[in-house]
């Protein structure tokens, strides 16, 4: 299986402006794009936060989804260089990052899902932590239980 958006030609301003487009159109109530330099300028996170004023509530919810650019590639052969640059990379994390959100915030807006249950693993607290950055250690340590899933007989 190939990598997704790894040939990617579209460029970082056009995902960050899908991203943009996709949260203001479905009801966001701001949203800030952000990155992480490592110390020679490579982006090592591309983030999205937004917050969102749920029907329900006064209050709105913080949401916070990132992307890790995967490492570039040296070429191995007598040329040398790149074979995908870091820039590539960069790409690609914002490609994959702004495609994901919409396919997410449209199943919330269609009603496949409910945005509550879409975005919970995304919700972030006061400290910058998302549910699932509290939650899933828990369960791959065993200090959660879920549920049994399927029927009793």
């Amino acid at each position: 299986m190939t990598e997704p958006y790894r040939d990617t030609a579209v460029p970082v301003e056009r995902s960050k402006q899908q991203i943009r487009n996709c949260l203001k159109n479905a009801g966001a109530r701001g949203m800030q794009l952000e990155e992480t330099w490592d110390t020679d300028g490579l982006v090592e996170v591309c983030l999205v936060r937004f917050l969102w004023l749920p029907e329900s509530s006064t209050v709105p919810i913080k949401v916070r989804l990132e992307a890790k650019p995967l490492p570039p590639e040296k070429r191995t052969d007598y040329r040398g260089g790149w074979k995908v640059t870091p820039e590539q990379r960069e790409r690609q994390a914002w490609r994959g990052l702004a495609w994901y959100l919409e396919s997410l915030v449209k199943a919330a807006t269609f009603g496949i899902v409910p945005f509550e249950a879409v975005f919970l693993a995304y919700f972030e607290d006061v400290r910058g932590r998302t549910i699932g950055e509290h939650l899933i250690p828990m369960i791959e340590s065993g200090k959660l239980a879920l549920p049994a899933m399927g029927g009793t007989s």
